[in-house]
């Protein structure tokens, strides 16, 4: 295989694992992790500058089971893919890329029902972890694009309330776009190509850097930076 889309093996991005954690040290330099403290040191000083104070969590959540819930299944979410990268292969027809198969799509049920019964959590009812959680599940709908697009829709107002950061909708782009068959606007999905990970295609690549700024995230440079010191490349085969 010259080239693995991670976002088509493992059902969104292959470098799911840091949706949730590369955000988080990025923006708060909260425990960075060494590989990049080592390797990447442009990128620490870039997330130094980019560092936002932290959201102020309600006193209170009105949903605390939903909340549980999607804690869990975000959990779940995360253990899958360990596993399959675990094996230091991307192979969806082992064992745990059935698992992974359906947590995703356990997942992406429960996630459309909530959102259809209840519009997309707000922090109020699920707190922000909670909202961060459902985001992830979002991000992780690769099946369902229509509903991607819909979760982008419903979390405008999120956004102007700082639930929903912007890097997260930037990533939730980027893996609708690529989705549908369109190169990605920010930058945030990854391939294979030539035993390397590379950006995939990105629209309008000479602004890339300008459009990641507005967004909060790193510079593609530097993304690149951490993802090859995060992440070994799994085998094609």
């Amino acid at each position: 295989m010259p080239m693995a889309t991670c976002r088509a093996i493992v059902g969104a991005a292959c470098l799911s694992l840091g949706v949730l954690a590369l955000p988080g040290w990025a923006q708060t330099l909260t425990a960075p992790p060494p590989e990049v403290l080592v390797k990447c040191p442009d990128a620490m000083r870039e997330a130094a500058q980019l560092r936002k104070a932290p959201r102020q969590e309600p006193a209170t959540v009105t949903r605390p089971a939903l909340r549980q819930n999607l804690l869990l299944m975000a959990r779940q979410d995360q253990e899958a893919r360990a596993q399959l990268l675990a094996r230091g292969r991307i192979d969806m027809s082992t064992a745990e890329g059935a698992h992974l198969t359906q947590v995703d799509a356990r997942n992406l049920q429960r996630l459309k029902h909530i959102v259809a019964q209840d519009g997309f959590p707000t922090a109020q009812m699920v707190g922000f972890d909670g909202v961060d959680a459902a985001l992830l599940l979002a991000i992780h709908a690769a099946k369902d694009p229509d509903f991607q697009e819909e979760v982008l829709k419903l979390t405008v107002e999120h956004v102007r309330r700082g639930e929903v950061r912007s890097e997260q909708v930037a990533t939730l782009t980027d893996d609708l776009l690529t989705g549908r068959g369109k190169k990605q606007r920010y930058g945030t999905n990854y391939d294979i190509r030539d035993g390397q990970w590379y950006p995939a295609a990105i629209e309008d690549e000479a602004n890339v850097d300008a459009r990641r700024r507005e967004v909060g995230l790193l510079s593609l440079a530097n993304d690149v930076c951490v993802v090859r010191a995060l992440y070994a490349v799994p085998a094609s085969n």
